[in-house]
């Protein structure tokens, strides 16, 4: 009798620990067509943002670091491309140091666009190895593109443009298919 109730606390506990866990998926769910996985982080500012919240415009979700001489050279990119309405550009600081290395950081760059506090478990679960590295999610949270590399902000325009012409708006998309939102590449 004793060994059946361990039994089933062993199995409740299993049970359990995947529902808690569910909707924040895994980073083999970080494909082209999928939900991008939940989070719930930190701004400069102190206040938790989550994912959810991101929903009902495109966004583009760029992994970087201030150590990162390349992502440096992504920030005027999406600076730009901040300043589009139909689009919400939201970064993850990926320094261990957090606020007192970011801040200064976004301040002395200008920086026009939501940036918020990330750790090694957010960007294994969005199946980050390297940066820069970002995704651009449609209005739903899906994911459309993934770059392992730099963007340009023509590339993601182009992407905007893609999600805009599938859900019945925006302008003619003019990308070729290795640069258009639904290919099913990763760059």
């Amino acid at each position: 009798m004793k060994a059946l109730a361990i039994k089933l606390l062993l199995v409740a506990a299993v049970v359990l620990a995947a529902a808690c866990g569910a909707d924040e998926g895994t980073p083999e769910d970080v494909v082209v067509g999928n939900v991008a996985p939940n989070f719930s982080l930190r701004s400069l500012d102190g206040a938790t943002v989550k994912s959810a919240s991101l929903k009902g415009t495109p966004v583009v979700l760029n992994f970087w670091a201030t150590w990162c001489q390349v992502c440096r050279t992504e920030i005027p990119e999406l600076q730009k491309l901040a300043t589009d309405p139909k689009v919400k550009v939201v970064s993850i600081a990926l320094d261990e140091d957090g606020a007192s290395i970011v801040k200064p950081f976004v301040a002395d760059h200008g920086i026009n666009y939501t940036v918020l506090l990330g750790d090694q478990e957010v960007f294994q679960r969005f199946n980050g190895f390297n940066i820069p590295y970002t995704l651009v999610l449609d209005s739903s949270g899906r994911i459309v593109k993934i770059y392992r590399s730099v963007a340009t902000k023509e590339e993601l325009e182009n992407d905007i443009r893609a999600i805009a012409k599938a859900s019945g708006g925006g302008e003619p998309e003019t990308a070729t298919r290795s640069e258009r939102a639904d290919a099913p590449v990763e760059r």
